[in-house]
């Protein structure tokens, strides 16, 4: 089994894309929890410190590399399986949101079916950025990064626009009013195998992983202390005012969930205590 890895950048569509291969672990490794030791291991991206979140079947990711963020793509669900980024207040800028369609991912093999904006049109679901839009504001690029489609997940709107939004707006008040970097994992968890228009599968469930430090920090001062934030939160309506800390979760339930392991560059004991919280 071979993941390939997608490095883009954004000049209209993109500027550079950078293909590599990971020769992949055996299934013991994986098990395991066997890696490179933390303080030597280098990562392939910031948004990657924290580790590449992997499981037993390496056929459905497609490992997408840019500079505001990393995700591992799903062709045959039409949506990332996860998303990975790092935050901190100077990802904050002035541009204003990108006014044009969602963008479809140009970057993807010849082989993989291309989720256009019209896609979501009528289904009832919001086009869900997992990246939000405002975590991306200090250039036209970096906004418009985030309206391509391999970041978008349907969500429905009380989802969206409620109780997610207001787990995105505190992260971001964690990195501009007490000045932390934040690295985030998010995606969906689909067990009903539903899909708009039997392309974008429907997740039951979307989950977001925050670790968070001080600004300028990264995974080698993470101790057993550090704060983490892990929810999963029904994709359903009727939950607009519900507070998001009524669904905080431990990293090991959405491991459970997910097949997923994440958070694996982090040193053995520590990761084990962080995922247990």
């Amino acid at each position: 089994m071979k993941t390939r890895i997608i490095k883009t950048t954004m000049k209209k569509y993109f500027l550079l894309i950078l293909v590599l291969v990971f020769s992949s672990c055996d299934n013991n490794a994986v098990s395991n929890n066997t890696k490179t030791d933390s303080d030597t291991i280098t990562a392939p991206s910031i948004h990657l410190d924290l580790g590449i979140p992997k499981d037993f079947d390496s056929s459905d990711d497609y490992l997408i590399i840019r500079p505001q963020y990393c995700l591992s793509y799903n062709f045959k669900l039409g949506v990332p399986n996860w998303v990975s980024w790092e935050m901190n207040s100077d990802w904050f800028g002035d541009v204003p949101r990108y006014g044009g369609n969602f963008v479809t991912d140009n970057s993807l093999p010849s082989t993989f079916s291309k989720i256009k904006h019209t896609d979501y049109t009528n289904s009832g679901f919001d086009r869900g950025h997992q990246v939000r839009s405002e975590e991306r504001t200090r250039t036209d690029e970096d906004n418009k990064s985030t309206f391509l489609m391999t970041n978008i997940i349907p969500q429905t709107p009380d989802l969206n626009r409620g109780v997610w939004l207001n787990l995105e707006y505190y992260l971001e008040k964690l990195c501009k009013e007490e000045n932390k970097q934040i690295f985030v994992i998010a995606g969906g968890i689909y067990s009903s195998s539903s899909f708009i228009n039997n392309i974008v599968a429907i997740p039951d469930t979307c989950y977001k992983i925050a670790v968070v430090l001080d600004k300028g920090q990264n995974r080698k001062n993470i101790t057993k202390d550090t704060r983490i934030i892990a929810v999963k939160i029904p994709n359903i309506a009727g939950i607009r005012s519900d507070k998001w800390e009524k669904f905080v979760t431990t990293v090991n339930s959405i491991e459970y969930s997910t097949g997923y392991d994440f958070l694996n560059y982090i040193k053995d004991e520590v990761e084990n205590e962080l995922e247990s919280k």
